[in-house]
């Protein structure tokens, strides 16, 4: 059986969650419920754990292995160099609604910031490219059924409109720890990428502050923010 790979990545907070969601009830799919960041710190072990996420889709007698792992998008050149033929799905959301996602997760304004602008400029790099599918979550909300069909036809699986009821088999991806903040914030994520999709943009307008708001628009991410239709 030829096993086709493809990485879902991108800044956090943008829907990559929700998308692997959907995509790990197709049959044809395997996707760890986890992120790996198998290619993000390199060790000689890497190749290795690929190959048992490999072998584990095998035996489960799937022939497309996925990976979520936001991340990966930092080692897009190390991934395509050592997995031939990958392929890239990146989602890209407003940044206000992101930014204001991440203070939340994070706590700190600027590192928030500084992550939506440094992980979309590397989107943006992929621009163009055959292997890479960027899209935006807006537009998933607004037309899951057709964007989710742009992006079976991308990875070379059938779209079959069940795909969109992935929440009539809820999943666990984030595994509660010891600290009760982390675990408050991986209780919410599970509720929420188990749930109908939903329109949660906007949420920026009453969770924003002003000086992070006027860096995205006027200031550091006026160009990114107006490259992705945001602006």
């Amino acid at each position: 059986m030829v096993m086709r790979t493809g990485f879902i990545c991108g800044c956090g907070h943008s829907g990559t969650t929700l998308i692997a969601t959907i995509l790990a009830s197709h049959p044809d799919v395997y996707l760890p419920l986890q992120e790996t960041n198998i290619f993000f710190k390199w060790t000689p072990l890497a190749m290795f754990r690929f190959w048992k996420l490999k072998r584990a889709a095998l035996d489960a007698g799937k022939n497309v292995l996925l990976e979520k792992t936001p991340r990966h998008i930092r080692r897009v050149a190390r991934i395509r160099r050592l997995v031939p033929g990958a392929r890239f799905v990146m989602p890209v959301r407003d940044g206000r609604d992101v930014v204001a996602s991440l203070i939340k997760r994070l706590g700190d304004p600027k590192e928030a910031l500084d992550r939506w602008i440094n992980d979309n400029a590397l989107v943006f790099a992929e621009r163009g490219k055959p292997d890479v599918l960027i899209y935006r979550y807006e537009d998933l909300v607004e037309n899951p059924a057709k964007v989710v069909e742009q992006i079976c036809g991308f990875l070379d699986v059938t779209f079959s409109p069940d795909l969109l009821d992935y929440h009539k088999n809820p999943q666990q991806w984030f595994k509660p720890t010891d600290a009760s903040v982390e675990t408050q914030h991986e209780v919410l994520r599970n509720q929420q990428v188990n749930q109908p999709i939903y329109d949660g943009s906007g949420r920026w307008r009453s969770e924003l502050g002003n000086a992070e708001l006027q860096d995205l628009v006027q200031g550091r991410g006026a160009q990114l923010m107006k490259a992705f239709g945001y602006a």
